[in-house]
């Protein structure tokens, strides 16, 4: 099946410190987080013939990001649970995706980077 696919960035300083596998925890550092936002399906659609306006889904980013710029990310509810890894903050982030965007079902991916050569990611409801 042929598929689209558009992907859309942003991105947001924020802090955390996540625990140690032997013990104690992580020094709070800093990080410019980078997110790439991607969307698929098998059809475009409305006037512009496209999956998602890459400007809608750039205001959505940029709207999430924007609130957690600046932010340590362990003092925040959702990572109550002291760990804010960066799979934990793409999950939030496409969570928080998922709730503002009109065309949520086109959400595929969502990745941050925290550092070059560091990034992870978490697919919405894909297996």
């Amino acid at each position: 099946m042929a598929v689209y696919e558009i992907s859309v960035e942003g991105e947001f300083h924020a802090s955390h410190s996540l625990p140690l596998p032997a013990s104690g925890r992580e020094e709070p550092h800093e990080h410019l987080w980078k997110v790439t936002a991607t969307f698929r399906s098998d059809r475009l659609s409305g006037q512009m013939d496209v999956v998602i306006d890459f400007v809608a889904a750039r205001a959505a980013i940029e709207k999430i990001a924007g609130q957690l710029d600046g932010c340590d990310l362990n003092s925040m509810a959702a990572f109550a649970h002291g760990k804010p890894s960066a799979e934990r903050v793409a999950e939030y982030l496409a969570e928080r995706l998922l709730e503002v965007m009109s065309e949520a079902d086109k959400l595929y991916r969502v990745s941050v980077t925290e550092a070059a050569g560091c990034s992870a990611a978490y697919y919405p409801g894909k297996p």
